[in-house]
């Protein structure tokens, strides 16, 4: 007798996108900590480019917590680095943080595979967009959300 797990809405079909792959070659493990209280394993790494005093960090983390629910295992993923505007008046450059993550909650005594968890990332990112033409990703709904309308249908 076996007890398997799935997941469900998740989509198989694909669509041949496009996608923009991060210099993971630049990554530099700058700490790995555990969480006393908690037991959250974060781990940081600094790109090793641009500016010094202005540093680019991908930041991971795994935990189980405890919830009314039951267990949960939370991992996720945060990129950060910063958004420049130069002003071509006076020559001066102003930068503000700016940061992406991707987090994922799943009952922790769930056996999932990988190729589930690589199509539940897959389907989260397909959200964003409305289609793909050509491996080119209509960003319609972005341009909604970025403009504070959440409805992109």
């Amino acid at each position: 007798m076996t007890i398997t797990w799935s997941i469900d809405h998740l989509s198989t079909s694909v669509e041949d996108v496009s996608v923009e792959v991060a210099p993971k070659s630049e990554m530099t493990l700058q700490s790995t900590t555990t969480d006393p209280k908690t037991g959250e394993i974060t781990s940081v790494y600094n790109l090793a480019s641009g500016d010094n005093a202005f540093l680019a960090s991908v930041t991971y983390r795994s935990s189980i917590q405890k919830r009314a629910i039951g267990d949960v295992r939370k991992i996720s993923m945060t990129f950060s680095t910063w958004a420049t505007m130069s002003n071509s008046f006076d020559g001066t450059e102003t930068k503000k943080p700016v940061s992406v993550s991707c987090t994922i909650l799943g009952p922790a005594d769930m056996t999932l595979e990988v190729a589930d968890l690589d199509d539940l990332i897959g389907n989260g990112f397909s959200y964003l967009y409305a289609s793909v033409t050509s491996k080119v990703r209509d960003t319609s709904w972005l341009g909604k959300l970025l403009y504070g309308v959440p409805q992109v249908k």
